[in-house]
């Protein structure tokens, strides 16, 4: 970990600190992060939704692209991405993936999620069908506000925009945590700011990012007036959430067998907003 943690503020320190963090781990993400149950399942979720919601011809900006998983799998069923992200070098690697893929629908921005708004006079207004945003991203973000102005100018009206996000609250860690006896971290998420881990790579493990977290609520909130919810789902409710996701293989077969429940309950209030995890799916109002 670094010797002075940045504050969770819109400084060029705080996304200094966030895009090393990313630069550092950009070689091993597909190997750890992506590979993980946890990490799996998110993504299957996820991308159920976007291959549900998008359809080929379809122009979509994603914010925090990461390695690229998500739009190359969308280039691949013919949508065109704008792809984003803070790290420099994870967009890189998108382009030099998206190349050996031989797609022309993928094109990069090296930009944070707070700075989308200067893809305005790029791409112009309304110009995307939808947009989207995996992993908790728009909690590392101090200006999720400005991500809300912004996608409210370069979504077309009727597009939709779906985000996973890291919930204020987690139902498993609240039952968990006190059982193992360290209660205190089964509601640290309630704190304004937490450092979190960017990784459960053992080199870089101890590298952490101040991360605000929000409930549903509190998101939809941030996007109210320009998008309105259609579909609310839990993640992780039952199950452990990412940073526990050892406990699966421990418990399997019986996590299946909750897995199985979870699925069946995941977008039914209230356990929809439960999870470790939430996704949000939007729609652009207005004319």
């Amino acid at each position: 970990m670094t010797p002075s943690l940045p504050a969770f503020e819109a400084t060029s320190e705080y996304y200094g600190h966030v895009a090393h963090g990313y630069d550092r781990i950009t070689d091993t993400y597909d190997g750890v992060e992506a590979a993980n149950w946890v990490g799996r399942r998110l993504r299957a979720r996820m991308q159920h939704a976007l291959f549900r919601t998008f359809r080929a011809g379809d122009r979509v900006l994603e914010i925090g692209c990461g390695t690229g998983i998500e739009a190359l799998a969308l280039a691949e069923r013919g949508v065109r991405v704008v792809a984003t992200d803070l790290s420099e070098d994870m967009v890189a690697l998108v382009r030099r993936k998206a190349a050996a893929q031989g797609t022309d629908r993928v094109s990069t921005h090296a930009m944070a999620a707070g700075d989308i708004g200067k893809l305005l006079p790029v791409y112009g207004d309304g110009a995307f069908d939808g947009a989207y945003s995996h992993g908790g991203v728009l909690n590392m973000d101090p200006r999720i506000e400005d991500v809300a102005s912004a996608l409210a100018c370069l979504v077309r009206p009727g597009g939709r925009f779906l985000a996973t996000v890291v919930n204020q609250t987690s139902l498993f860690e609240s039952l968990f945590y006190p059982l193992v006896l360290r209660p205190r971290k089964g509601y640290r998420r309630l704190g304004r700011d937490v450092p979190i881990p960017i990784t459960r790579h053992e080199a870089f493990r101890k590298y952490v990012v101040p991360t605000r977290f929000y409930s549903p609520r509190r998101f939809l909130r941030v996007f109210d007036g320009a998008f309105t919810l259609q579909r609310l789902e839990g993640l992780q409710i039952l199950l452990p959430p990412w940073n526990l996701s050892d406990w699966i293989d421990r418990l399997d077969p019986l996590a299946r067998a909750v897995e199985s429940v979870e699925n069946r309950i995941a977008d039914r209030a209230p356990f929809n907003s439960w999870g470790s995890v939430f996704l949000a799916e939007l729609g652009r109002t207005g004319p």
